[in-house]
């Protein structure tokens, strides 16, 4: 057991590490499946959403092919009998000569710590498969180069009706046969507060400290909700700032962000990000009703 483990601390510092950085969501807070999987079964009921950002979008200069894009589906589903959840996500990134598709499976299980308190505690799986086009011409195209790597994620998430706190890592290294290739272990801390100020109107806001070797971003946002209906706010990291919008109905949500970059990589182009998502009562949960009560106002 003992070489078992020097091995692996041996093959984790020595093993090759690709230079990688994760998309930087202006909605994190719509997204939690993407970088925590405790965050799975989030609601009692079924959920899906729909994320789309492209970034620099009013860049003339760059065309549609060089300017970032990212697509993102994620679903999950929480099973009160087993107070468990489980879910999908599939991420794609588009720039230039670099194309990522990500696909994992997610688990977490909730446990109660007090009456309307809840501890969740979750693992992913998954695996990235990342196209590169190396510029090389033969008879007239380029070479394609194609890496596969494993992504395991880890977190947990403490919840209440009002406070919602996470932490979580994610490509954290799989050692497979002889061959060690990993990105740079990427963390994450959030938290946010839902401040109900009456019947009608309630602030929300919520911050996120993300952390690689290769660079450390923090985000904040606020947002003002009315009638748990419509929403108004701001973002803000280190090289932009954003205005957000929100609208639900009947199951329906979709958000919306419009960033202004104030970092000197690009100015002031702006960026736009969409999150349209869904939930639904797919199964009729029979375990503990109180869960299932909590579980229909989870939300970040």
């Amino acid at each position: 057991m003992k070489k078992i483990l020097t091995l692996t601390i041996a093959l984790l510092v020595f093993g090759k590490v690709f230079a990688q950085d994760d998309a930087l969501f202006t909605q994190f807070y719509a997204n939690r499946l993407h970088f925590n999987p405790a965050s799975t079964g989030a609601s009692d009921l079924f959920s899906a959403s729909l994320t789309y950002r492209s970034q620099w979008a009013l860049d003339r200069t760059l065309s549609s092919r060089e300017r970032p894009t990212y697509m993102m589906f994620n679903a999950a589903q929480f099973f009160a009998d087993a107070r468990s959840g489980v879910g999908l996500t599939v991420f794609n990134a588009r720039q230039n000569v670099q194309n990522d598709l990500r696909i994992k499976a997610s688990y977490a299980y909730h446990l109660q710590v007090d009456a309307e308190a809840w501890l969740a505690m979750g693992i992913s799986v998954g695996l990235l498969t990342r196209g590169i086009r190396d510029g090389t011409m033969v008879d007239g195209g380029l070479i394609n180069r194609t890496h596969h790597m494993s992504d395991l994620g880890l977190g947990v998430e403490f919840y209440t009706p009002e406070i919602t706190v996470g932490l979580s890592s994610r490509y954290v290294p799989l050692i497979i046969g002889d061959r060690v290739e990993r990105y740079h272990v990427h963390f994450y801390f959030y938290g946010s507060y839902r401040w109900a100020i009456d019947r009608e109107w309630m602030i929300i806001p919520s911050v996120m400290l993300r952390n690689s070797s290769i660079v450390t971003t923090f985000d904040a946002a606020v947002r003002v909700s009315y009638l748990n209906m419509f929403q108004v706010g701001t973002a803000v990291r280190r090289d932009a700032v954003a205005l957000l919008f929100g609208i639900s109905w009947e199951g329906f949500s979709l958000g919306y962000s419009f960033d202004i970059h104030t970092g000197h990589i690009r100015g002031t182009r702006p960026s736009h990000e969409v999150v349209l998502s869904y939930r639904t009562q797919l199964l009729r949960n029979t375990g503990d009703t109180q869960l299932q009560r909590m579980g229909s106002r989870r939300t970040f």
